[in-house]
This record gives structure tokens, C-alpha cells and sequence, in this order.
């Protein structure tokens, strides 16, 4: 197959976005203003537009207040504070215990011999003493540093989901009461006013970001639009295969990345000034989704008779060449650069196409391809292109950009769970070295799973399943099965023959469509990335 080109990724922030949340307070005061302006003037308008409108305001309110002061609070930043701290508290530490010893060591030298003697034991038990409990402090310093952050962490996706919860009820119920502005009065003022709040809200380009959040059972999100793309791409491969008799085939090629398709899907809803919602999803949004996916995946196949070289079922056989059918698949893709130009986007939507390329968005892009329950750097991590490529496997001249996969993969996983580690910061690249001086690796650089679990001691491998002639329903069954179980997946996809392997970490199911981190890529979908024939084992970890 062909190389698989690994895009770098940047640094990471949501500047942008804290800047329309401040904006958003200052709306919020004018909105009260226009409203108590109004009450001066009108005084007769009935109950029920009344109550309508109170509902509303009240909710909006609320949501801007709640949006300030958590985003504040459980804000990215206290995440970065928190482990800035750990780093902060361990020197301090070690500081105060350096200082301590040199004091005792300074009485000791003013001494007689006997006195000096008996000083340095004692000095000796204090010391160690004193380093003992300097130790433990710092463990339960690191101990609070993480759990703070994992709790920040968990307290910021509650109040996003909260949130846009919130905000996504505002549009539903504006939409209600359109109709009440023709009664007039002070509280079509106030619809409007809402209007250009909610507008300010999620009418940007940035309410793509909590597309995929799920508000109720019923409500389409982008999320669900990514996995029914994703299914039928894969329905049609399979079409291809049914309709071309063949003893192999072969999947050449990759799919346009999700996050150039809703870029693309993103600028052409919001159309440059005119701006477009884009929080929410309907069938319009979701249809237009569709043409751009299809607009930048196309599929192509051909059976050619190839002679291939197969081993006997005797191992002591020899091999023999034999005539196939092989079936290759072609994906061909645009990317968004050539979208950009085939749509002819005209000024305005060319500064929203720069905006949203950013690589500084790059983590929210995974919240809105995987859901906001798998969002994170860990969505970002390749073995190559990155700071920790060239760090080097075991005792082998092999790097992780070499041969990382299968341990980049568990990287994301162990990430991903929130299991305790005392390896900080954590990544593929302290991973590794943590193995790397625990025995980790053979001579060949292949991984020992035992030491997993002493570097990481709440993250275990478990054990091991064989998917060799299993039928594709009977794999997606068994991953399911392991997953629903709560264990965390990492699985290789390219059959495992000899020097021809590649591991991916699995984020879990939707539907018949199995979302994947690839270490190697941008692929989300795995069998529209591979071959699911191909889908040879996979490993099965536990997190406590």
C-alpha cells in the first residue's frame, strides 16, 4: 500500500473563543436594557407573550452567566496551572530538602571527632527522616496535582455540555416564538435582541465546535451525520467487493480527513458575512454535509490476475507462485485547499476557511469528529512529525517514528482512560523512555506488556484476541463485546504478516462504524481505512 502521509500538528488554544464569550457578557447587559426600556412604554401586551419571553431572556441569561463564570473557573488554564504546579511543587521541595541537609552537614563539620560522630548519626536518621517525609509530600503533592486536573477536566466538559445544551433549548424556543413578534410590543424588541445573542453565541463559525453534542434523544448531531457518511463509504466498498468476483483485494488510497470536510461544510453554511448556525444539525445541514463528503471522496476499482507467491499449508512446503484475482480499490480525495478552490470562495469565506485551518483548534476538531467525551491532545498524537519521533526504541536504533505505533496507540489509551500515571507530562515520548529504563522492549524492539503496568500502575494489559477468519460482523461483534466490558482496545490492522504490521487505538463503536486514533494518520473510520480482512488481533487493556 502507499505510504501514509502524517500531517504535523500544532500548538493548541481557544483564544478565539474566550473572545466571544466576553463579548457575549457585554450583549447580555444590553439585553436587560432595551428590556426594562421597553417595559417603560408598553404595558400591554398579553400573558402569554409575556411568559414566552421571560422564558427565554431568563434562559439566555443564565446560560451567559453560567458560560463566564465556569469557562472561568474549570477554564483551560487551570488544567495548564494545575501541572505547572506539580513541577513547581516538586523543586520546591527538593529545594527546602537540599537546604536541610546542607544546614545539618554545616553543624556537624563545627564539631569534635566524638561529638562528630555522634552528630552525623544522628544527623544521618534525621536526614533520612527528613527526606522520607519530603518524599511523601511530594507523592501526595502529585497525588492532588493529577486529581485536581482530572477533576477541572471533568467539571469543564460538564459545563460545555451544559451549555450548549442550554443554548441549543434558546434556539428551539426562539424559533417557537417568531411568530409572537407579530403581536408586537416590547417583547418582539426582546426576541430580537435574543436573536442577536444567540447569533453571537453559535451563529459563528465557531458553533461548529459543539456540533456533536446530543441535546435529546431525538436531535441529529454532527456526529451521527460523520458516522452515517462513514457507513455508507464503507456500504459502497462492500458493494465493490460483491459485484467484482476476486480471491483478494487491495485498498489503495485514503479518504479526505473530516476535519477539511466540515471545514469546507463550515464556511459554505456560514457564507463568509452573512454567517450561517451551524450548532445545530437538520436534514438541509445534514444533506449539504453529504454532497461535500461525496465531493471529496471518490471510489474506483479494477480486477487484474496477478501471479503472488503463497507458502504451502506445511510449513516445510515450499512456496509456489499462484495466479489471483486481485480486486484493487481506489480512494480518490480532495483535500481542503482544493475545495477552497473549486467553490471559489470569495473573500469573506477565504478569512473564516483561514480561521478554522488554525492549527491551534486542532483538539476541538476531535470533539466534533469523536464526541465531547473524547476530547483531547491524545487525539493529535502521531509517532512521526512529532518531538518524541526520534526518541529511540529499547536498546534498538529503531525510533517511535520507525516502529511506534503499537506503543503510541497504548499512549492514547492509558490518556484517554485518566489512569493515574507518575510519569509528567505524560506522551508517547516519556512513555517509551519510562519502558525503556523498566526493560520494556526485546533486542528487536518488540514491546513486553508486563512492564506497562510498573511504569503505569493503573493501566494493565490484559490479554490478547485472535480475529483470523472471522467474518467482518464477527469482529465488529467481539470489539463491541471487549468494549462494553470497559476495556480500552488497540488493534493491528494490516494482517500481521511479517515486517508488515500497524496498530491503531480504537475511541469505541457507532452503529457498524469503528472510530479509531491512527498513529500513523488522520484516518477516523477503521475499516473504510482498511481492509477489515486485514483486522488480524487485538490487544485488550484494563484501567482501574
Amino acid at each position: 500500500m502507499a505510504d501514509i502521509k502524517v500531517k504535523e500538528v500544532g500548538k493548541k488554544t481557544i483564544k478565539t473563543l474566550d473572545k466571544g464569550i466576553i463579548a457575549t457578557e457585554r450583549l447580555k447587559d444590553t439585553i436587560v436594557h432595551t428590556k426594562e426600556k421597553a417595559e417603560s412604554t408598553q404595558s400591554n401586551d398579553s400573558n402569554i407573550i409575556e411568559d414566552g419571553s421571560n422564558k427565554i431572556t431568563f434562559v439566555a441569561n443564565r446560560t451567559v452567566d453560567e458560560t463566564v463564570y465556569h469557562f472561568n473557573k474549570y477554564g483551560k488554564k487551570a488544567v495548564v496551572d494545575t501541572k505547572d504546579n506539580v513541577i513547581k511543587t516538586k523543586v520546591k521541595i527538593k529545594n527546602i530538602k537540599d537546604k536541610l541537609l546542607a544546614q545539618k552537614n554545616k553543624k556537624v563539620a563545627t564539631k569534635g571527632t566524638k561529638t562528630a560522630i555522634k552528630t552525623g548519626k544522628s544527623v544521618a536518621k534525621k536526614t533520612e527522616k527528613v527526606a522520607k517525609e519530603s518524599v511523601k509530600a511530594s507523592q501526595r503533592a502529585l497525588k492532588l496535582a493529577r486529581e485536581t486536573a482530572k477533576q477541572t477536566a471533568r467539571a469543564t466538559k460538564i459545563v460545555v455540555k451544559a451549555t450548549i445544551s442550554a443554548i441549543k433549548g434558546i434556539i428551539a424556543a426562539t424559533k417557537a416564538l417568531i411568530s409572537l413578534l407579530l403581536a408586537g410590543g416590547w417583547v418582539a424588541m426582546v426576541v430580537i435582541v435574543i436573536i442577536c445573542l444567540i447569533g453571537l453565541l453559535v451563529g459563528s463559525i465557531f458553533g461548529i465546535f459543539f456540533s456533536s453534542e446530543k441535546t435529546s434523544p431525538n436531535a441529529i448531531t454532527m456526529k451521527d451525520v460523520i458516522a452515517e457518511c462513514n457507513q455508507e463509504f464503507s456500504d459502497k466498498l462492500q458493494t465493490i467487493q460483491d459485484q467484482n468476483p476476486h480471491d483478494d483485494y487491495v485498498l489503495d488510497g485514503n479518504m479526505a480527513t473530516w476535519k477539511d470536510v466540515l471545514i469546507i461544510y463550515t464556511v459554505k453554511q456560514a457564507n463568509g458575512f452573512d454567517g450561517g448556525e451551524v450548532i445545530t444539525i437538520d436534514d438541509t445541514k445534514k444533506a449539504l454535509v453529504k454532497q461535500i463528503f461525496w465531493e471529496m471522496n471518490s471510489l474506483s476499482s479494477e480486477v487484474k490476475t496477478e501471479k503472488v507467491t503463497e507458502q504451502g499449508v506445511n510449513t516445510d512446503e515450499m512456496p509456489k507462485e499462484v495466479e489471483k484475482r486481485v480486486l484493487h480499490i481506489k480512494i480518490t480525495s480532495k483535500n481542503a485547499e482544493q475545495m477552497k478552490n473549486d467553490y471559489h470562495f470569495n473573500s469573506a469565506q477565504i478569512r473564516q476557511y483561514n480561521e478554522l485551518s488554525s492549527s491551534e483548534y486542532n483538539s476541538l476538531w476531535g470533539g466534533v469528529i469523536y464526541g465531547l467525551d473524547n476530547t483531547g491532545d491524545f487525539i493529535n498524537w502521531r509517532q512521526a512529525g512529532q518531538s518524541w519521533s526520534n526518541i529511540r526504541i529499547g536498546n534498538t536504533s529503531s525510533t517511535i517514528g520507525n516502529i511506534g505505533c503499537l506503543v503510541t496507540s497504548i499512549a492514547i489509551l492509558i490518556e484517554k482512560s485518566g489512569a493515574n500515571t507518575t510519569i509528567v507530562p505524560f506522551n508517547p515520548g516519556t512513555f517509551v523512555e519510562a519502558l525503556n529504563n523498566n526493560g520494556g522492549f526485546d533486542e528487536k524492539g518488540n514491546l513486553y506488556y508486563a512492564p506497562i503496568n510498573k511504569v503505569v500502575p493503573k493501566f494493565r494489559y490484559i490479554g490478547n484476541v485472535n480475529l483470523r477468519d472471522k467474518t467482518r460482523a464477527e469482529k465488529l461483534e467481539s470489539i463491541k463485546q471487549y468494549l462494553n466490558l470497559g476495556f480500552h482496545i488497540t488493534i493491528e490492522v494490516k494482517g500481521a504478516t511479517p515486517g508488515n504490521q500497524h496498530w491503531v487505538a480504537i475511541l469505541g463503536v457507532d452503529g457498524n462504524n469503528v472510530n479509531i486514533v491512527d498513529p500513523a494518520s488522520d484516518k477516523t473510520d477503521l475499516w473504510s481505512a482498511y481492509e477489515w480482512s486485514k483486522s488480524s488481533q487485538f490487544n485488550y487493556f484494563k484501567a482501574e
